[in-house]
């Protein structure tokens, strides 16, 4: 009997660990989905932003969307061990303004108009958290984009540490990971962030 014991209870302790590590980490990611999806149906909503990374007075602001995406990420320390970016597309003319929806539907290539991220996010993390979106393909090419048509394209980074629990007990387990999500939308409101 007590053979069985110093067997059976350290590999039921093993497992138990285990998924609860496994379930730490799907909490963490599903937190970074929902933090992407939710910012980016948000700002899909809204008709301006108002440039200011740190005013949280307007909603409008990007201090209220990045405030807003903190607040999502909640009991993940988004500020701390993390990174948004936010950037938006258009179809420009010659003069870099974005043109006006048409009736042509013809595809063309969309251009980075902006992007932005907290500029008061500086954590010892982020500087390895940059943009992901290129500069020459932003969308993903099943997407159909038209003359007159834009995007916007929110990117979360979370940096996480897997196996905190397991990795005194067992060496060599995996450090610190970036979870990442990205969402594209279209926006709601006709000539939004122009």
């Amino acid at each position: 009997m007590s053979i069985e014991f110093v067997i059976i209870i350290p590999m039921m302790l093993l497992v138990l660990l285990g998924f609860t590590e496994i379930y730490l980490y799907m909490r963490a990611v599903t937190a970074v989905d929902r933090t992407a999806f939710t910012l980016a149906n948000t700002i899909g909503q809204m008709t301006s932003i108002i440039a200011d990374n740190n005013d949280t007075t307007d909603a409008n602001s990007y201090g209220s969307l990045w405030q807003d995406a903190a607040l999502l990420a909640a009991p993940y320390q988004l500020k701390a061990n993390g990174m948004v970016y936010v950037t938006f597309l258009c179809d420009p003319d010659s003069s870099n303004k974005c043109k006006d929806m048409d009736t042509s539907m013809t595809a063309v290539t969309p251009k980075i108009r902006w992007t932005a991220s907290p500029s008061s996010w500086t954590n010892s993390k982020s500087s390895g958290m940059v943009s992901r979106v290129s500069s020459t393909s932003p969308l993903p090419t099943s997407w159909p984009f038209r003359t007159g048509d834009s995007a916007i394209i929110v990117e979360v980074f979370l940096s996480y540490n897997p196996f905190v629990m397991t990795s005194t007990l067992i060496s060599g387990m995996p450090g610190q990971q970036t979870v990442y999500r990205r969402v594209y939308v279209r926006p709601r409101a006709p000539r939004a962030f122009y």
